[in-house]
């Protein structure tokens, strides 16, 4: 998660949606309007989620976060959506955004992909500062927008939950096509169908130019390193000799396995998540190596046969790594 996040860009072209000042807002924040004339302005999560309760009650209109995501996808193309909008499919598509989403501003996309579909979860990426659930319903709205353009289909979610507390206007029920029903999070289901359709605007080439700007703008954006980031160093150089274990990477870090896990879960993760997370994008790496043999690519994973392996990345990805290579094939010739 970035530290402190940009916001001249984005409070200026959402005033400009809802015909607002945003010297206005600023003040309503609590900030200077003077922050707009400086370059590269940014500010912490706390900070960004109060501008955008600031622009919600000066613009004062229930309909705001429709307002704001149909400007959103007709406007300025950010290079996380770009990702997105390069993608094969709807769920491979969704998947990059998630990757790429803290760029954006201090928010998640946790991407759970299943049989019946594939599930998006907005969230914030500081869990000591909640995610605004009207800031949340923006997202679904702006992502459901951009199925619709990217795929040339009128994707309908097969299922979208808000917080009971939330109101919802009808006109966003109209757009969604679905009545939201109340549930414990900010969530919306696209149909397996729909998750599988390819989309019109897909491009490998540009996302292969693309992909390696994206990471790099990542890792510059992340905050002093954790305990996780550690962890995953960690990881990285200790999977292929099998000493991935919570206590060998313990060991290894000088801290004792409660200590570690007590820390993790301090910064909101876990070692087993940790762990997945590292084993699935080494995988996506070793796959593009034509000269790595599958059961080669489980063993650099520490995976102890390559039944595990392809159980794993099926549950990771909804493919196999079969499928994965045989496409990174077709789109290298």
């Amino acid at each position: 998660m970035p530290a402190r996040c940009p916001i001249g860009d984005y409070l200026t072209l959402c005033a400009e949606a809802l015909n607002l000042s945003p010297d206005r807002v600023l003040r309503r924040a609590g900030l200077s309007g003077e922050v707009l004339s400086e370059a590269d302005v940014h500010v912490p999560p706390q900070t960004y989620f109060a501008l955008w309760q600031a622009m919600l009650d000066e613009a004062d209109r229930p309909d705001a976060e429709l307002t704001l995501a149909l400007s959103a996808t007709r406007g300025p193309v950010p290079p996380p959506v770009f990702a997105f909008s390069c993608a094969d499919t709807l769920a491979l598509g969704i998947v990059r955004l998630g990757m790429f989403k803290s760029l954006l501003g201090p928010l998640t996309l946790m991407v759970r992909q299943a049989s019946e579909g594939v599930e998006i979860c907005p969230a914030s990426a500081d869990r000591l500062v909640p995610l605004p659930a009207r800031l949340g319903l923006f997202e679904l709205l702006y992502i459901t927008d951009c199925a619709r353009r990217f795929t040339g289909t009128h994707v309908v979610p097969a299922e979208v939950t808000l917080p009971a507390d939330l109101p919802v206007v009808e006109g966003v029920a109209d757009f969604l096509g679905c009545a939201p029903r109340a549930g414990p999070e900010v969530a919306l289901v696209f149909s397996a169908e729909d998750a599988a359709r390819p989309l019109i605007s897909r491009s490998p080439a540009l996302w292969q130019s693309l992909e390696p700007t994206l990471a790099a703008q990542l890792v510059q954006a992340q905050p002093p390193e954790t305990v996780a980031d550690q962890v995953r160093a960690a990881l990285r150089d200790s999977l292929a000799g099998g000493a991935s274990s919570v206590e060998a990477i313990a060991r290894r870090l000088a801290l004792s396995k409660r200590s570690l896990q007590r820390r993790l879960a301090e910064e909101g993760t876990s070692f087993q998540g940790l762990l997945a997370e590292t084993r699935q994008q080494l995988a996506g790496h070793y796959l593009r190596q034509p000269d790595l043999s599958l059961p080669e690519i489980a063993y650099l994973l520490g995976f102890g046969d390559s039944s595990s392996f392809f159980r794993a990345f099926q549950g990771w990805t909804g493919q196999t790594p079969g499928s994965i290579r045989s496409q990174s094939a077709k789109r290298a010739s």
